[in-house]
């Protein structure tokens, strides 16, 4: 059975209204991949981009995404999405080039609310800076603040069916449009499970859908040593949420014991083992989820230039290197996803630079992500 395989897509790779205002004209998360240096021997860094450091915001350059994508395999784009009580962030890839491109509908595309604070980053700060949380960013207070109401959500899905959902190209399941929750405990702190998915599907109902399709995101928490939410399917599950998967997965709690000798990195087999871990314990849960492939992680670009090794993982909150991250062995957890009962499969991630998860082309390793995955879902698909 052919499966949907959908990328995700973080869009900090253009110049934004806000990134003006908090650093000054033209400035992208462009400019950490640049300034980024090796910490130890054979550290691939900085990452040049193989089309140099393109405006992704620029049509013809979302052109020339999409084609690669579609040519490799890739079913779509889940964009992360921001909004803070109205108030747009990194909006324009979405809004000005994908949904302008002429090729669009070579690719489906999704959304998920990506419901967090936004604020600096270390590399931005001043001094030694540590990591606050799952975003990456420096403890002071943010830039941007996320909070919900119903009036607010009401807001978001009236946005999204005049907008998205009504695209040929939004992806959809039994007619449903795909929606998902980055963060859903913040959510649920604002709004009771049950009120969310009324809001929803009352709102999409009025537009001519038969209701939303709700995929929860369970990874990110700090629920248990592999930092992956599957004991709350259940309660996802008899609230009525349509499906789950785990973002940025791969990470556990024991991490300093299988950091190399040395240096700050870990073998990818450890990421590969925790990773199939979870889509053991998430498919125990009796509900469909989409088992998300995890590409890596080297969140260095992020980091304050001042770092030096060793230092304290905890205080810090800087994570080991992932490295051996290979084409390879990406192929084979790919592979491992793909054998599960389900109807998709997510790959985190297209172009998280800053985070050390992307397929497009870079300096170091080419194409050779994106080669090998279009050869294993030939494979598959025959």
């Amino acid at each position: 059975m052919k499966k949907e395989v959908f990328a995700i897509y973080f869009p900090s790779w253009h110049p934004d209204k806000h990134y003006e205002k908090w650093y000054g004209k033209g400035f992208s998360e462009w400019e950490l991949v640049k300034t980024t240096k090796p910490l130890f021997k054979n550290h691939k860094q900085p990452r040049v981009p193989a089309w140099g450091y393109f405006d992704e915001s620029d049509p013809e350059m979302m052109k020339r995404q999409i084609d690669l994508a579609a040519d490799s395999g890739i079913t779509g784009f889940i964009f992360d999405w921001y909004w803070y009580d109205g108030v747009e962030f990194l909006e324009k890839p979405l809004n000005e080039a994908f949904l302008n491109a002429p090729n669009r509908n070579r690719v489906k595309f999704a959304i998920m609310w990506a419901n967090h604070n936004w604020g600096i980053w270390p590399a931005l700060d001043e001094g030694v800076c540590a990591m606050n949380g799952n975003e990456n960013q420096a403890s002071r207070e943010p830039f941007l603040k996320i909070t919900h109401s119903e009036e607010d959500l009401r807001r978001v899905m009236e946005y999204s069916c005049e907008k998205y959902f009504k695209c040929e190209n939004y992806w959809k399941i039994d007619g449903k449009p795909v929606y998902s929750f980055y963060n859903c405990n913040k959510l649920f702190e604002f709004i009771p499970p049950a009120d969310v998915l009324r809001i929803c599907n009352e709102v999409v109902k009025k537009h001519g859908f038969p209701g939303i399709y709700t995929m929860m995101n369970i990874g990110c928490c700090n629920d248990n040593e592999y930092f992956c939410g599957w004991g709350r399917i259940p309660k996802m599950r008899d609230a009525g949420f349509d499906s789950v998967f785990a973002y940025n997965s791969g990470v556990k709690s024991d991490y300093e014991q299988c950091v190399n000798p040395g240096e700050p990195t870990i073998d990818y087999s450890i990421m590969m083992r925790n990773q199939r871990h979870c889509y053991e314990q998430i498919a125990k849960g009796g509900m469909p989820f989409f088992p998300s492939v995890t590409l890596g992680l080297d969140v260095s670009p992020r980091w304050s230039r001042e770092v030096k090794y060793p230092w304290d993982y905890e205080k810090l909150g800087y994570y080991p290197i992932m490295v051996n991250n290979t084409p390879d062995r990406i192929a084979e957890l790919l592979r491992d996803a793909l054998s599960f009962d389900t109807e998709a499969v997510i790959i985190n991630a297209w172009n998280e630079w800053t985070e050390g998860m992307f397929l497009l082309p870079d300096n170091h390793d080419g194409s050779e992500r994106l080669d090998k995955i279009k050869e294993v879902l030939e494979v598959y698909n025959k």
